[in-house]
């Protein structure tokens, strides 16, 4: 190849004259389109570079046009559905990608059929002042936060030449308190089931479990056999469980954040009661989930009632399984004087200043395991897993 000094003409090794160039991404299909040619529009070949390039140059004339006809008629929501929503689903994992959709759908009614180069900066002010004269703080500042994601990879694809929400405010979002129990509360709570039946051993196992690990709800649920070690006491956390709707579920090979794979010494009571519990349990394989009453996993919603329940017999807070992970770091901070470095790790966090800024207590730095620490106060404390 020999280069002429028309910029995109060249001369191959048998003397011929071709154009090659690469355009911007295709709005299509987002991909880079590529062009060479030996001949003009007419399909004759060049006799010389100056005629190659002429017809480069017409030909990227041509490219402009089709590209800007294109972008004029793609509506907004034609944009998500057929180029955002398959791009957002390779990014985020499938539980994320469900969750969103209800933000998709508000973002798609309220601009419906209009173009997406016609969305003005007005347009967006005026849909971020409905959000929050109509929601609630933290989800109107989810639902502003996916559609400015939106607009954005517009931008990026070259769908609009501006990114309109650059200019605006981003809603601010209340901090939500978290429910959660003290140790006292647990005692109370654990101590009210009646593990004499199947089931009421099932849902104290449960309770437990979560309250002394720590664990992400999806993380407990997603829990097999043969993720514990009873002779090291060991934890292994290396999955999640996700519903998929409809009865049906997966079981990923992941955890939500890399600091989530991670392995939780157990105390010897805990290690008690999961073993009593595989005793008994239906299916108690190595493949087997542990909290499974009979071969399905249990349900997050199955967890929220069964905490509230028991909540409303015993007279303390009722929280969510999300407010039993709390309890669980308000336990070791509290009682056991763990610092945030040992509980952040613990509990699979990434950042340690989330930990420092959930919990507003004094931490006392303190060389222990945390197994045996457990151990130690459950049997100080007089409680007995049965």
């Amino acid at each position: 190849m020999t280069k002429t000094k028309y910029r995109g003409v060249n001369i191959d090794s048998r003397g011929k004259i071709y154009y090659q160039t690469e355009f911007s991404k295709d709005p299509n299909t987002g991909v880079r389109r590529r062009l060479k040619s030996y001949f003009d529009k007419d399909g004759n070949p060049f006799k010389s570079e100056k005629k190659a390039f002429d017809e480069l140059c017409r030909m990227r004339v041509e490219y402009k046009k089709e590209i800007e006809t294109a972008k004029c008629n793609f509506t907004f929501v034609e944009f998500i559905d057929e180029v955002f929503l398959p791009y957002y689903s390779k990014t985020v994992q499938g539980s994320t990608y469900r969750t969103a959709q209800p933000a998709f759908d508000l973002c798609k009614k309220r601009f419906s059929k209009k173009k997406l180069v016609d969305i003005m900066v007005r347009d967006c002010e005026q849909f971020r002042i409905y959000l929050q004269d109509n929601f609630s703080p933290n989800y109107a500042r989810s639902v502003w936060s996916r559609f400015k994601k939106v607009l954005g990879y517009a931008e990026r694809l070259e769908y609009i030449s501006d990114f309109p929400c650059g200019k605006l405010d981003n809603i601010k979002g209340k901090r939500s308190q978290t429910e959660f129990w003290t140790f006292e509360d647990f005692q109370k709570v654990i101590s009210s089931f009646d593990i004499t039946t199947y089931d009421g051993r099932y849902k104290h196992m449960i309770v437990w479990l979560y309250f002394m690990t720590g664990l992400r709800v999806s993380e407990g649920l997603g829990l097999i056999w043969s993720d514990i070690d009873f002779s090291k006491k060991l934890l292994h956390v290396q999955s999640t469980l996700d519903y998929l709707g409809n009865g049906s579920y997966i079981r990923k090979e992941r955890t939500k954040t890399e600091a989530g794979m991670r392995f939780i010494e157990l105390d010897d009571m805990t290690v008690e009661i999961l073993q009593s519990w595989r005793e008994v349990q239906v299916n108690n394989q190595d493949s087997d989930f542990v909290l499974a009453r009979m071969e399905a996993p249990l349900h997050k919603t199955t967890l929220t009632r069964i905490l509230k329940r028991q909540a409303k017999i015993v007279g303390v807070a009722e929280i969510t399984g999300k407010g039993l992970r709390h309890s669980h770091d308000s336990f070791m901070i509290n009682e056991l004087g763990k610092d945030v470095l040992f509980v952040a790790a613990r509990s699979g966090r990434v950042d340690k200043a989330t930990t420092l800024n959930t919990y507003s207590h004094i931490y006392a730095s303190k060389k222990a395991s945390g197994g045996s620490d457990i151990t130690k106060h459950l049997m100080k404390s007089g409680l007995t897993p049965h």
